[in-house]
């Protein structure tokens, strides 16, 4: 058993095949050598095989395709843990043996966000961007999103948690579902497609 957002995922016995890789860079000096000056870990590629049955079986492999299309961040906790990542690849087959349910193939690919200091130029401290810090000022925050938003990155980039999704959601309803008809979507699954462009409030 695996879980995908808040999705539950029945993973093969072997159903996780991981590539970990390196790359490396060198350059020649002048007597000819070759000297190598850098090694950097490259982003794990993660390969899951498994089964999506029962009565959700066809509202998570919606979701799943709405966060392939739209490059939405999930994230994966199952034998490997992927606190961020995309999908890269997500296939489907049925057969009678899977009653209302079916067989998958995904990829995903860790995603890893550089961080970086910068000042805050109200209270002069330095500040490690990748988080986000919210003032109110007894004003309304609102968040335009991007592509690569999820409810959960929001949730964490605004509360420091994956938690207040709900809260978010709620406080959103209307303008996400909205946002996901105009965009073809018969619903925003409760928050999890959200389209390019859309405000939100920040309660």
């Amino acid at each position: 058993m695996a879980y995908i957002n808040q999705y539950y995922l029945f993973v093969d016995d072997d159903g996780e095949s991981v590539n970990r890789d390196v790359s490396i860079s060198d350059h020649p000096v002048e007597d000819g050598m070759v000297i190598t000056d850098n090694v950097k870990r490259d982003p794990l590629e993660l390969r899951i095989t498994g089964k999506l049955v029962g009565a959700e079986a066809e509202s998570i492999r919606a979701a799943l395709v709405a966060w392939m299309e739209h490059g939405s961040y999930v994230k994966y906790v199952g034998g490997e843990i992927l606190s961020k990542a995309a999908i890269l690849s997500f296939h489907t087959s049925r057969s009678g043996k899977l009653d209302g349910g079916m067989s998958f193939e995904m990829t995903l690919r860790e995603i890893r966000v550089a961080k970086s200091a910068y000042q805050n130029a109200a209270t002069g401290k330095t500040v490690k961007s990748g988080t986000q810090q919210v003032i109110r000022n007894n004003r309304e925050v609102h968040h335009t999103v991007k592509n690569g938003d999820t409810i959960y990155s929001l949730s964490l980039m605004y509360y420091g948690s994956d938690a207040g999704y709900t809260k978010l959601y709620a406080a959103n309803q209307e303008r996400i579902e909205a946002a996901a008809r105009a965009a073809g979507y018969t619903s925003s699954d409760g928050g999890q497609v959200l389209i390019g462009g859309t405000q939100l409030r920040i309660p």
